[in-house]
């Protein structure tokens, strides 16, 4: 079902969009964090930290892929709020080919490079192992995790956020089954998790793509959709492959920071795991946020009406500043029980939990720069700008390599606290102004 967000109340149509992305997020959120609360109860401290040093390399690669299918759905939300539906069905079907072509040419470069990068990364030798096994495969199914997230940015750009979320919700308790089937019956330790991840995902996918075909009448495919056209497909690279790449420079900074934390040893590299997983599910109302606003300002823009653009980010910003003073709250309340969840009992335990708690006191208290950037940003991108955002993501990039490199050979652990608030805040403070210079130059281009 399709939700024109050109026309209603911003609140209730931003509400109404959120709610099932955030419950969906949440879900997706639980292929890892599945993933790691069962491999760290039942594999051992070592596998957890194995599968968490790997969470910047994942995120550089599979970030780069999630950026360019999100990017890719920026025309498709322009088309659909314009009503041209054949302009519509020609982009998901040059999405379609580009995301099969750029996912094969990923999956041949990112394992080859798998171990270079764990080189890169200073994983410890005691975790190699575990990390090598775990990633390789994760890497070998990249193009069921692109399936997805071109089919659910697909749906989300036409305003259907329910769609994916039935499905993510089928394909979480999947994982869990398969977890516990691969990992406790079949002994296959974190290879199962990493199975158990890819074959959840194209489950999923594959779900969408058959839901799409049956029930959305604006996307039965003519044969003159397929059609390769160069200048499609360079309206969609040219959006697409700077929202790739600002993952990928966020991740690199990633990089440098899980780089940093596996200097420090084993325990360290455990304790930032939990962090990660636990920061991740905590800040998923500020994605989905930031994919309502994408969606909201490629249709709204598609239709021309930069005062409903005005109007719905004003509404948004008051409704992200709420969800961080709410997600700050909760994991300040409930940060012990969170941490157990990854945790077994044993003479590292106190140590964990010191280290997780430490982090995220820093991290939450951060939480609405976080917020403003991912909105703005993704606001922006849905104007179809995409120079800010990267500029944003630079400055990201510089601001954990100056702290968490920089500073880790002389304050320790608390470097690696301190970096991504000082990166999310100074990206926040590009994205912001950008995004009232970009109204102000659509309005005088109107005029």
């Amino acid at each position: 079902m399709t939700n024109d967000m050109t026309v209603g109340n911003p609140t209730k149509l931003v509400i109404k969009f959120i709610i099932p992305l955030l419950i969906g997020n949440i879900f997706q959120q639980f292929y890892s964090m599945v993933d790691t609360i069962i491999v760290g109860k039942y594999v051992g401290t070592n596998a957890l930290a194995g599968v968490g040093s790997t969470g910047a390399i994942n995120f550089f690669i599979l970030g780069f892929a999630m950026g360019l299918t999100s990017g890719f759905a920026v025309p498709i939300a322009q088309g659909f709020g314009a009503n041209d539906y054949d302009k519509v069905r020609h982009f998901v079907a040059m999405s379609t080919y580009l995301t099969i072509i750029i996912g094969i040419i990923i999956t041949i470069l990112s394992t080859i490079s798998l171990e270079p990068l764990l080189t890169i990364t200073k994983t410890p030798s005691d975790i190699y192992e575990y990390a090598y096994d775990y990633m390789i495969i994760i890497l070998a199914g990249i193009l069921t995790n692109m399936a997805y997230n071109i089919t659910a940015s697909i749906l989300r750009a036409l305003g259907d956020s329910k769609t994916p979320l039935y499905f993510l919700i089928i394909a979480s308790f999947l994982n869990i089954v398969l977890d516990f089937l691969f990992i406790l019956t079949f002994n296959m330790g974190v290879a199962g998790a990493a199975w158990a991840t890819i074959i959840s995902q194209g489950i999923s996918a594959l779900l969408c793509v058959i839901y799409m075909n049956k029930k959305f009448e604006i996307l039965k495919m003519k044969k003159e959709d397929f059609k390769y056209k160069q200048s499609s497909a360079n309206i969609l690279l040219r959006i697409g492959f700077p929202m790739a790449f600002q993952y990928s420079v966020i991740a690199i900074g990633s990089i440098l920071l899980q780089s940093a934390v596996n200097s420090l040893g084993t325990i360290y590299v455990a304790s930032y795991t939990v962090c990660c997983r636990i920061e991740q599910l905590a800040i998923q109302p500020f994605s989905t946020l930031g994919i309502a606003g994408t969606t909201y300002t490629g249709q709204n823009l598609g239709a021309g009406r930069l005062d409903r653009i005005k109007e719905g980010m004003k509404k948004m910003t008051i409704i992200g500043i709420v969800l961080a003073i709410i997600c700050s709250g909760i994991i300040y309340v409930f940060n012990i029980p969170l941490i157990n969840l990854f945790i077994s009992e044993g003479d590292d335990k106190i140590l964990v939990i010191k280290y997780v708690r430490q982090y995220l006191v820093w991290v939450c208290a951060f939480f609405i720069p976080l917020m403003l950037l991912i909105l703005y940003r993704s606001s922006i991108q849905g104007m179809g700008d995409t120079v800010f955002p990267m500029i944003a993501s630079v400055v990201e990039l510089v601001g954990r390599v100056a702290v968490a490199a920089g500073l880790v050979a002389f304050i320790g652990y608390l470097s690696i606290c301190i970096a991504c608030p000082v990166a999310w805040t100074g990206g926040a403070l590009i994205v912001v102004p950008a995004y009232f210079m970009k109204i102000k130059k659509l309005e005088k281009n109107i005029a």
